[in-house]
C-alpha cells in the first residue's frame, strides 16, 4: 500500500513543521497552543526529538507530554525514561520525577510496548523463560 501525499497537504505539513521549529527555537513552543492543536502526536514526538538534539530539554519534555497525553506509546516510553533518569540523562537542571515517570511507562506498557519498556530499562526484552535460563 502506498501513501500519496498531495502537494497541498505536504506543503501544509511542512509549513506547520517550520512554524513549530521557529517557535521552538525562539523558546515559545509551549505558549502556542494553536500549533499544538494542529500537530499530530507523531509530529509532536518529532519536535521532542529535535528539541533533544538541540539540548532544549524543557521543550523536549513539553512536546513529549503533549504527544504522550494523546496516547503515543513511543512518547510515553521516552517521557517515562526521561523523567526517571532526570539529571543522570539531561543534567542537573532536569529533576527526576519517579512517580510520573512510572505512570508514563505503565501507560506505554499497557499499549503493548512492554518489551520496549523492558528493553529501555534493562537493555533487552525479558520473558519468564529467558529470566529462568539466565538465573540457572
Amino acid at each position: 500500500m502506498t501513501h500519496a501525499i498531495t502537494g497541498r497537504a505536504a506543503s501544509a505539513w511542512c509549513a506547520a513543521l517550520l512554524a513549530a521549529l521557529a517557535l521552538h527555537s525562539s523558546g515559545q513552543a509551549e505558549a502556542n497552543n494553536a500549533l499544538s492543536a494542529y500537530a499530530t502526536p507523531v509530529q509532536k514526538y518529532a519536535l521532542a526529538l529535535e528539541a533533544q538534539t538541540q539540548g532544549d530539554y524543557p521543550a523536549m519534555l513539553a512536546w513529549l507530554r503533549a504527544a504522550a497525553r494523546e496516547g503515543h506509546a513511543p512518547a510515553q516510553r521516552m517521557l517515562g525514561i526521561a523523567l526517571i533518569g532526570g539529571p543522570a540523562l539531561y543534567g542537573a537542571g532536569q529533576p527526576a520525577d519517579l512517580c510520573e515517570g512510572r505512570q508514563w511507562l505503565l501507560r506505554a506498557a499497557g499499549q503493548g510496548a512492554g518489551d520496549d519498556v523492558a528493553y529501555a530499562l534493562f537493555g533487552r526484552p525479558r520473558d519468564a523463560l529467558t529470566a529462568h535460563c539466565e538465573a540457572a
